[in-house]
């Protein structure tokens, strides 16, 4: 083998350090947990999508009164607009414009509240997994922890979810 490393040019530093370094890796305790896994049954644990529909309840609540005048406005406008005089049905085809387009600008300011406020509370549970994580890890003695997606074949014994989830609970 040394002929090998000599002819390409290697000497056999080279090849005690590429020794020394596959025996280092290979003491490493790797672990893995299921993120996506824990994420969800930490949320499901802590009601966070309860806790946001009843945060934005009200302005939901809102938003299907201003649906429900502008879906009867329609209505009263297929049904008696011929019927009407042409300024008062001008009038009300204008008021129904504005209806929905301030409903849809609701809608819009709605749908971007929720992915907000949905996001900040993803990252404090992104963050308290982190910390349990890395609890874990330094308890059960492990050097590296990936997410299990990341791997292709782990032994069960080195599934740290389960642990995190209690720590996390904790």
């Amino acid at each position: 083998m040394k002929k090998i490393f000599k002819a390409a040019g290697l000497s056999s530093l080279l090849l005690l350090g590429m020794v020394f370094t596959q025996t280092a890796y290979a003491a490493q305790k790797v672990g893995y947990v299921m993120v996506e896994q824990v994420l969800d049954q930490i949320a499901q644990k802590n009601k966070v999508s309860e806790k946001l529909q009843s945060e934005f309840k009200g302005r939901v609540a809102e938003l299907t009164r201003l649906k429900t005048k502008l879906e009867k406005g329609v209505q009263k406008l297929k049904r008696d607009g011929e019927l009407m005089s042409e300024k008062d049905r001008v009038k009300l085809q204008r008021d129904l414009q504005s209806m929905d387009a301030d409903y849809k600008l609701k809608v819009k300011a709605i749908q971007e509240d929720q992915r907000k406020r949905g996001l900040e509370e993803e990252n404090k549970l992104i963050k308290k997994v982190k910390a349990a994580i890395d609890k874990v890890a330094k308890r059960e003695g492990y050097d590296v922890v990936v997410d299990a997606k990341a791997i292709l074949f782990a032994s069960p014994a080195d599934n740290l979810s389960e642990k995190v989830i209690r720590a996390v609970r904790k």
